[in-house]
């Protein structure tokens, strides 16, 4: 039996930075979906690997680049 590990990362705010994060994300070949309602943006994302070191891996890379991306809009 083949496991399945998966992590969902969910962050609302500005539709510019938004934007932003989910290119990022796509960057690293995650799944990333926004959602605008009422003026607020939503981008939701997924993380899937069989192994939970890896997706612990790829998670934490993920982390990084989403904040050098919240560091260049907000800093």
């Amino acid at each position: 039996m083949t496991e399945e590990h998966v992590m969902d990362v969910r962050w609302s705010g500005d539709g510019v930075v938004a934007e932003a994060l989910k290119a990022a994300a796509e960057a690293l070949a995650h799944e990333a979906t926004l959602h605008t309602d009422e003026g607020v943006t939503s981008l939701h994302i997924t993380v899937t690997d069989s192994d939970l070191q890896s997706l612990r891996d790829r998670v934490d890379a993920l982390l990084v680049a989403l904040g050098d991306v919240e560091d260049r809009h907000n800093g």
